[in-house]
């Protein structure tokens, strides 16, 4: 199966990669992180056509995390119940508090798909937004072609497989606590 993955992402060429990074920022589910390491190992660029590759790509990612930006926005005028604009004042405190360079941080540790829909719903400047996103992308794109290019796809594939069933865990545990938590807090409020 891994072979008919790689013949199939091999005969897509570069235009795969595009087509990668632009579904990952489009906030699909979708493991762009594999992706770009996968391209990585296939083209097996020369550095030169690495740093095209990731000012290219960085470019692409950017222009189609105004899917999920946009979304955000048209999000935020849409939800004036009171429960939802609470939500959206809470994100904008966040961005108060830690800036908008969050935006840049996030892409970097892999959670900035959803970063480009609070981004939206408080309107951050879509110049500023698209500035932010390239600049936090462009290094996890490079290092991750750089790492497909040393060939290491496959210990790379392994820890990421190992590590998102420990965030899946983490995540069900939290949920958990959380349900627990608001439940004895609040009995009557808690969910059937």
């Amino acid at each position: 199966m891994f072979e008919f993955i790689l013949t199939t992402l091999n005969s897509l060429g570069i235009w795969g990669l595009f087509l990668g990074l632009a579904l990952e920022a489009s906030s699909l589910p979708f493991p762009g992180v594999l992706f770009v390491l996968t391209y990585g190992y296939l083209l097996k660029p020369s550095w030169g056509m690495v740093a095209i590759l990731t000012i290219t790509g960085s470019f692409v990612y950017t222009i189609f995390s105004y899917i999920p930006y946009f979304i955000g926005l048209k999000l935020q005028d849409n939800l004036k119940q009171e429960k939802y604009e609470k939500k959206i004042k809470r994100a904008k405190a966040w961005f108060d508090k830690y800036g908008e360079w969050t935006i840049s941080l996030s892409r970097i540790l892999g959670v900035g798909n959803y970063i480009s829909y609070f981004a939206g719903m408080i309107k951050v400047n879509p110049w500023r937004y698209g500035v932010l996103t390239f600049i936090g992308i462009l290094p996890w794109v490079l290092f991750m072609l750089i790492l497909g290019r040393a060939g290491i796809i496959k210990t790379v594939i392994d820890l990421f497989t190992s590590i998102q069933k420990y965030l899946v865990i983490g995540l069900a545990l939290g949920l958990i606590v959380y349900l627990v938590y608001r439940f004895k807090k609040n009995p009557e409020n808690s969910p059937n």
